[in-house]
This record gives C-alpha cells, structure tokens and sequence, in this order.
C-alpha cells in the first residue's frame, strides 16, 4: 500500500541512490531527485530507473525542485557542506526532512558556527510543525542487540562500559583519521545516546588520537552517579570485509548482512554461533520516519535534536584529539 507521500532525495548518486530504493521500498513516490550537473542527473535517473523504476525528474537547482514537485519529504544525501543550506531550504519550503550524518559540517570545523546552524534546522523544523530527522541507522540495531544481550547477560545491570569498532573500505579515498572521524564518527556515538541520552563526557576528559587511518575515543561517560567507559574506534581499510563490532559490559556483536532465501538483503547480528536477522538498518529508519510523517509515531527515532546532541559530541572529541 503506498503512502501518498512524495519523496525528493537531493543527492541521489551514492547512498543516495539507496535512500530512494527505500523510501519506494516503503510505498512512497520519489518524484523527484537533485543532482550536480545535467549529465549527472541523466546518468543517475538511468541509474534510478534499472534499481526501482524511477518515472520522476532531476533537478540542478533546489529551489526549482522544491517549487514544481511539493515534496511532502526531503532526504538530504549531499555532500557534507550542503547538509545546511538544502535542508533549511526543504524546512522553509514545508517539508519534513530526513538528512545524512552529520546534521551539519563546513570547514573550518568551528564549533560554536557548526552548532549553531544545527540548533537553527531544529528550531526551524519545530516552528513549521515538521519533522527532522538524521541517518544514524545503527540505533535501529539495539532491539535485536538486547534479545543477544539478555541471552549472555540475563542478570542485567547497568552499563558500565561500552566498545565500538567501526571500519569502512577506502575505495581509492586517501582519507586522513580527522576525515574518517568526521565521515562515521557519528555512528557509534548515535548507539552511545541511544543507551545513555542524558549523558556527558566526564572528568578527566578524553583521550582521542588521530593515527594514520584511525581515529580512536576513548573516555567516561555517564549521569549523576552512573559512569560508562567507552572506547571506540573508526578507521578506513583498503581491502577486505569492513568490521562493524559494538555493545556493552562486554558483549560485542558482529554487525553485517546477507541476502535471505528471498533475496531481499537484510542486516544480521552474530554473536558466537547466535545471529539475529532483521531488515536493513536504513530501511528501517526511513520506514520509522515514514510513519512519523503520516503520524503513525509520535517523532524520528533519530530526531534532529539527537543528531545536534551528536554534533556536539562529535565536535568536543575533535577538539581533544591529538597526534597518536
């Protein structure tokens, strides 16, 4: 059954791409998509029409897009640096956006310019009785991770610690640690707010270093009397099967995925010889979303105020690192 919504995704030449798959996945129409140039959009319309049967239009200009299709939704999928200007745009416009990690990024990295631009797209988002959300998929995770936990740990107790490794392929990049971290720093500090969201980094302070191809964090975190030590890392190889590891207390899984006998890929979480299997993490944030537009849920399951509480983080880790 469809949705009725329609969906622009500006960006749609990378994982941008996939968003749409998804978003037809979920039974809205894309009607429309932004692109850099007019070779890119015909290229990428081709592109879209052999994944999904893609019938709508690319567009070089937002403000063309925004005004000829009325979109109810905006998937921002640019580069970084545009993350700002394309979604307040689509807010100003009245439409509810979906936005890539981080919220918002321009260098230099200020932190008070950076934060503040991304505590506009959620005020913005919240006078216009809009919904904003951010693409940290790892969070739609952690209902599979808890039926593993309490498997290996079904005494409980609270978290007291919390390790998560992160790898991507390097595909050619020849990426510094400061642009890995920037790039999927967000990921496991998403899981890190998912389990403690009134959290803080404690005193002493961080540890970060910025080593070759790795950033790695390591620091308390935690509320009132409550304390979690984590340590998490992320970095860019060149070749082979990316790690994606993370939990607490101890209780690492194994994150990937596989096609099922269907052959609908899906996302798979192992721990020793036990794996929970469930629908791509992607898929199921914008399916959530998708149902906090039609009010179905009460708000994203990554709204923009977790993905400004994110940056923040993300940003105060940046700024302790040093030389490793």
């Amino acid at each position: 059954m469809g949705t009725g919504l329609r969906v622009a995704v500006a960006g749609a030449g990378g994982i941008g791409k996939h968003h749409a798959k998804w978003h037809h996945l979920c039974g809205s129409e894309v009607v429309a998509f932004l692109g850099s140039s007019r070779e890119r959009c015909d290229s990428t319309a081709a592109s879209l029409g052999e994944l999904f049967g893609f019938a709508g239009r690319g567009y070089v200009n937002m403000a063309e897009l925004l005004e000829r299709e009325r979109p109810h939704v905006v998937d921002v999928c640019t580069p970084n640096h545009l993350h700002y200007g394309t979604a307040m745009a689509a807010i100003e416009a009245g439409c509810h956006v979906l936005c890539e990690k981080p919220l918002v990024w321009q260098e230099p990295a200020e932190a008070t310019s950076l934060l503040a631009r991304a505590r506009q797209l959620v005020e913005a988002a919240a006078a216009g009785g809009r919904h904003l959300g951010v693409c940290t998929q790892y969070a739609t995770s952690l209902e599979h991770y808890d039926r593993l936990y309490r498997r290996a740990r079904p005494e409980g107790g609270a978290i007291t610690g919390l390790c998560a490794e992160m790898e991507t392929l390097s595909r050619g990049r020849d990426r510094e640690a400061r642009d890995i971290w920037v790039d999927m720093g967000s990921h496991p500090l998403s899981l890190l707010l998912a389990w403690i969201p009134e959290g803080h980094i404690l005193e002493p302070g961080p540890e970060v270093t910025m080593t070759g191809k790795e950033a790695r964090a390591v620091f308390d975190f935690g509320s009132g009397e409550s304390r979690c030590r984590v340590d998490i890392a992320v970095r860019d190889r060149p070749e082979g099967a990316p790690v994606r590891r993370y939990g607490i207390n101890g209780v690492l899984v194994d994150c990937g995925g596989r096609a099922g006998e269907d052959g609908v890929y899906r996302s798979v979480l192992r721990l020793g010889n036990r794996e929970e299997l469930g629908d791509d993490f992607m898929y199921r944030l914008i399916r959530q979303f998708t149902a906090a537009v039609r009010g179905e849920e009460e708000r994203p399951l990554v709204p923009g105020t977790t993905g400004l509480r994110n940056l923040q983080l993300q940003l105060e880790l940046l700024a302790a690192a040093r030389p490793g």
